[in-house]
């Protein structure tokens, strides 16, 4: 029994840990640890390079759409600026005629008919004039240059405009720079006040 004991000392021995190894490797069909981290550094090496190429994509991307942003902002008005030429060369027109003619009458008409030209592009871009006279103030939409007092009108009625407002689409773009009337002092109404 010794003996048998004995030989299997001697087997386990003669296999060095490298042999066991390289055994199991071969058996189980796996790669050896060298080998996996071969593969990990090839696999590290591939995901640096892409997300190389990611960052540079990127990158080009977004000077690109910088130069576009730029480019359009540039041209953007061009289809605009092309109406409005029509609208100089007849203003231009106008002039010479007017130079040259005693009928103001025709001078002013063609005024009118360059005007209305000018209005009808304005409109067509979402320009639209506000229409002040007889309604309430609003300071959101109108400056109050004035404050007269006015019996004939309601406490705080745009009467008259100094400069005409604007909307853009439905957005102001320029508040009217309006008069707002007040009623006088010892009116109906500030007796009512008074009273409360």
């Amino acid at each position: 029994m010794d003996e048998g004991l004995g030989n299997t000392k001697e087997m386990t021995s003669r296999y060095s840990e490298n042999d066991v190894m390289d055994d199991v490797s071969v058996t189980n069909g796996a790669p050896s640890l060298e080998e996996q981290l071969c593969m990990k550094d090839e696999e590290i090496a591939q995901l640096k390079d892409r997300l190389l190429r990611l960052t540079a994509e990127f990158d080009n991307f977004r000077k690109r759409t910088v130069r576009e942003k730029e480019e359009f902002r540039k041209f953007a008005s061009e289809e605009l600026l092309l109406e409005l030429i029509e609208v100089y060369d007849n203003f231009e027109r106008a002039l010479e005629s007017a130079k040259n003619t005693d009928d103001v009458g025709s001078v002013v008409k063609g005024v009118e008919m360059v005007f209305k030209q000018f209005v009808s592009i304005l409109e067509k871009e979402g320009l639209q004039k506000m229409e002040c006279i007889g309604a309430e103030f609003d300071p959101h939409e109108h400056e109050a240059m004035l404050h007269v007092e006015h019996p004939d009108h309601d406490d705080n009625t745009i009467i008259d405009v100094c400069k005409s407002g604007f909307y853009l689409h439905s957005r102001v773009l320029r508040p009217a720079a309006v008069t707002v009337s007040k009623l006088p002092e010892g009116s109906v109404a500030d007796k009512d006040k008074d009273r409360s």
